[in-house]
Order: C-alpha cells, then sequence, then structure tokens
C-alpha cells in the first residue's frame, strides 16, 4: 500500500472513528448515568394502564369469590399481587353495605384488628405495599360521594363500589398509588450537565487514542524505508560500494531505493575508472621512461663513440651516424604518438568526417602496405567486401587505424612472413570490419588489455623495437570519435583478429 494511500485511509478514519466511537462512548455514559441517578424510562401511560388493570383483576377476583375452584382463585391474587407490586401500589377489599373510609393512616399488606375496628365492613383483602394516606385525600373523597380518584403530592386513592347481584353483596375497592411526580424538565435538569461533559470526554478520548493510532499506522511504513536508506548511505559512506537495498514493496520508496542502486552502481564505476587512470598515467610514466631510456642511450653511445675516436674510418663514422638518427627518429615517431593521443584524449585533435566508400578505402590502403612491406614478409588476403556503402568519418583518421594494426602484426610476428586478412559486412546497420593476422597471438588475459595506453605483450619491455604499446589505444580513440567500437578476438588460426564496427550513414546510389 502506497503512502498516499495510507494518508488517504488516516485521514478518513481521523473523521469517522472519532464520531462512531463518541457516539457509543456517550450513549454508555449516558445510560450509565440514568442508572446511577435512578432516572425511569416509564411513562405515565403505563402507570394508568397498570391502575386500570388492578381494578379489573379485582372486579373478576369478586365475582369469581364463591367459585369452587380455589386454583383460580389464587391465580388471580397472585396475578393482582404482581401488578401491585409493579406500579408501588396497595390494595384493600372490603364487603361491606357501607364503608366509612379512614382519616388517616397507611394501608398494610395484612389486615389488624384496628383496621377492620375502624371500619363499618369486614376487611376481605389486603394485598400490595404499604402506601401513605394523606388524610386531605379522604376529605377529598368525601367530598365526591366515597368514590372516586384524589391525589396530591404523587400520592393517589382510587376508591370503587362494586355490587354482586347474585349473592346481593357491596364490595368497596380502595387503591393506593405512590409515584413519581417530577415532571420531564425536571429530569432533563438533573441530567443536562452530566451529558455535554460525557460527551466532550468521550470526543477527546477518542481523539487522542485514534490520532496515536493512525500516526503509528503511517509512520511505520515511513520510518522503516528511511532506515533502509539509512544504513544504505553508511554502507556507501564506508566505502562498501557492492552494497545494494533490497526493498520489495510497491510504495514511494520504491523508486528512491532503486535510484540508489543505480547510483551505487555508478560511483562504483567512476571510483574504478578513477583508479585505472590512476593506474594508466603510472604506467604511461614508466612506459615512456623506459622506452625512452633505451634510444636515448643508444644515441649517447655511438655520440661517444664518435668522440673517442672508436669510429675511425668514414664507413664506421656513417654508420654511427645512421643509427643516431634512426634512433632519433624513433623518439621523434613516439613522441608524436604520445602527443596525439594526448590531443585526442583531451577531445582537441584535426578531425574532418566526410563520407566515402569503405570498399575502395580498404582496397587501396592494403594493396599499398602489402607493396611496401613486401620486403618484411607481409601478405595480405581479401575476403568479402561489401560494396554500396558509406561512412561519415575522416579518411585520413580511417587509414591511421588501419596502419597501427598492421603495423602491430608486423612488428609481433614470428616467422619471416605474415599474411594479414581482411573483410567486410553489413550487419544490422553498422559496417563490421574484421582484420585478422596469422600471428603468435595473444593471451586470454592480454586480450581485454591491449587497447590501454603503453599496454605491450612483452612485460618486460626487453623488446623496444616492438613498439611503445600506443597504436591501438590511438586506434580506439579514433574509432570512438567516429561513433564506432574496436574489440580484439582470438583467430581461427591462433593469430589476432581485431574487429571494428562503424555505423553505415547510406547507400552509395542514395
Amino acid at each position: 500500500m502506497t503512502i498516499k494511500r495510507r494518508l488517504f485511509i488516516s485521514n478518513i478514519l481521523m473523521i469517522v472513528i472519532p464520531i462512531v466511537l463518541a457516539i457509543m462512548l456517550s450513549i454508555l455514559g449516558t445510560f450509565l448515568l440514568w442508572m446511577n441517578f435512578g432516572y425511569e424510562f416509564r411513562n405515565s401511560n403505563d402507570y394508568y394502564e397498570g391502575r386500570d388493570t388492578v381494578m379489573a383483576a379485582s372486579q373478576e377476583l369478586l365475582q369469581n369469590s364463591d367459585a369452587s375452584e380455589v386454583m383460580q382463585l389464587d391465580f388471580l391474587v397472585e396475578r393482582i399481587e404482581r401488578l401491585l407490586q409493579k406500579n408501588d401500589m396497595a390494595l384493600r377489599i372490603y364487603e361491606t353495605d357501607t364503608v366509612t373510609t379512614p382519616s388517616g393512616g397507611s394501608a398494610s399488606e395484612s389486615a389488624s384488628e384496628t383496621d377492620i375496628d375502624n371500619q363499618t365492613g369486614s376487611l376481605r383483602y389486603s394485598l400490595g405495599k404499604k402506601v401513605f394516606v394523606d388524610p386531605q385525600l379522604t376529605q377529598a373523597l368525601e367530598a365526591l360521594g366515597g368514590t372516586g380518584i384524589v391525589g396530591k403530592d404523587g400520592h393517589e386513592l382510587y376508591v370503587k363500589k362494586v355490587s354482586d347481584s347474585v349473592t346481593n353483596k357491596t364490595y368497596r375497592i380502595e387503591l393506593f398509588s405512590t409515584r413519581e411526580t417530577s415532571s420531564p424538565a425536571d429530569q432533563d435538569d438533573r441530567g443536562s450537565g452530566w451529558i455535554p461533559l460525557s460527551l466532550l470526554l468521550g470526543m477527546f478520548t477518542v481523539v487522542f487514542f485514534t490520532s496515536r493510532f493512525l500516526t503509528r499506522f503511517v509512520f511505520q511504513k515511513i520510518r522503516h524505508p528511511l532506515q533502509i536508506l539509512a544504513d544504505g548511505v553508511t554502507q556507501i559512506r564506508d566505502g562498501n560500494l557492492d552494497y545494494r537495498i533490497q526493498y520489495t514493496r510497491k510504495d514511494e520508496f520504491r523508486p528512491v531505493c532503486e535510484a540508489f542502486n543505480e547510483m551505487a552502481g555508478r560511483l562504483k564505476e567512476s571510483v574504478w575508472a578513477v583508479q585505472k587512470q590512476e593506474l594508466n598515467r603510472k604506467e604511461l610514466m614508466a612506459g615512456i621512461s623506459h622506452d625512452l631510456r633505451s634510444p636515448l642511450t643508444s644515441i649517447k653511445a655511438y655520440a661517444e663513440g664518435l668522440l673517442d675516436g672508436v669510429a675511425s674510418n668514414p664507413e664506421s663514422q656513417r654508420r654511427y651516424v645512421t643509427m643516431i638518427k634512426t634512433k632519433a627518429e624513433d623518439i621523434d615517431h613516439m613522441v608524436s604518438r604520445l602527443f596525439l593521443f594526448s590531443k585526442m584524449d583531451l577531445g582537441d585533435y584535426p578531425n574532418y568526417p566526410e563520407y566515402f566508400d569503405p570498399r575502395e578505402q580498404l582496397e587501396t590502403f592494403f594493396l599499398a602496405a602489402a607493396e611496401e612491406h613486401a620486403e618484411q614478409g607481409l601478405r595480405v588476403s581479401f575476403g568479402e567486401l561489401e560494396e554500396g556503402l558509406m561512412l561519415y568519418a575522416d579518411p585520413v583518421q580511417f587509414r591511421r587505424v588501419l596502419a597501427n594494426i598492421v603495423e602491430n602484426s608486423m612488428k609481433y610476428k614470428e616467422r619471416e612472413d605474415v599474411t594479414v586478412s581482411v573483410e567486410a559486412r553489413e550487419a544490422g546497420g553498422r559496417l563490421r570490419i574484421k582484420v585478422e593476422d596469422d600471428g603468435p597471438g595473444v593471451t586470454d588475459e592480454a586480450l581485454p588489455k591491449l587497447f590501454d595506453v603503453f599496454y605491450r605483450g612483452d612485460a618486460s619491455r626487453s623488446s623496444p623495437d616492438r613498439g611503445s604499446g600506443l597504436g591501438l589505444a590511438i586506434s580506439e580513440k579514433a574509432i570512438a570519435f567516429m561513433d564506432g567500437s574496436i574489440r580484439a578476438e582470438h583467430g581461427t588460426g591462433g593469430g589476432l583478429r581485431i574487429v571494428i564496427e562503424l555505423p553505415v550513414q547510406k547507400k552509395k546510389e542514395e
């Protein structure tokens, strides 16, 4: 999951979770507060329904009072008792023709002698809890004719007379009750201060813990990749350029980790290139020093021979002077190559590209080289030379590359003669030129080093006549300026094969 998506989900949950949990906590807190303060959820209709049900059950009890089924009477009594207990009421039933209502007192769960003496008639049933009877209620009831409903301050007295036509008996039913009379506004006042407070505390608690959880939810996925990157930077700082970050999650940090690995790879290549350049510089200085020392030593020796009179006749003197001139030319040739290589390395050397036919250039050059070096044993063999192609390059530099290759084959031959075969074919929009000799070749270890500056197969450099090691290095730079490539391979006959690839610009007929 990406960090962007995690942040989006976190923001949504930051809104939704506090609202949902705050509502749940508020409901729970309000309920607990109501339970703690004794709130009642029963409405007034429940009370009146219970009162009427008790009266109806009492009349049914009186109608069945003479029945023989005792179980049915017990059931009615038990039913009335449950209604009374549920609604906090008390019931008394008298069998009398004239009943004088009490002037005050209380209705008890069982009739006492005092209760009977204060009334005209006999107490038949006394059920329910004890309920206080206000004298003012009895006075109000007398004003109503002895029956009806009167109430005050939560106390209520309900009296009803019932006549039984079968037994010619009259019964007086008295129902006492005490209930809360506080208004809904009073109840709201008792909890109105706690409800907002509980809601506020619930919201604060939920927001706090939700924020902590969501922060951990998002930050955990950021901290781990940052730690991985920090470890990678530490490894690179300590010189471990082979260290690579292994990161598989598909989030915003994956491109960063891939870029880090690419940076580490390029840094390693850069360090390796610097080290290689430093090594080449040291080899260059060593090679220049060695290759200049040999001809200079010869020049000094021949000059001293002339001065000391060793060459006493004109013929010897001429031979000494000729050797001095030859060694001086070798130094001049080497210095010229070194100067050319330095200018090519800086990108500042004569380069005049033009369109030319590579077949014509190859035939002209190798036929002239075979004629020039025929006495040194050079033989040239032409393979397939594809026609109709055009290259865009400096023909002078192109011929110089070919000359360096032929010169290399001539210097390292071990027999009196050497055969150089040439072929050129187009492949994938590039001209592939192969120049192969039948000389001794090189080892596998030396093959990739042939184009290094001042590298020679003769590690001890005991044969200065075999060159300075700049020819193939100059050839590599020249081919690179032509947007091509050059490499060395083992020849089919054991010799050395140089492969040059250059981009074909267009067909000749175009």
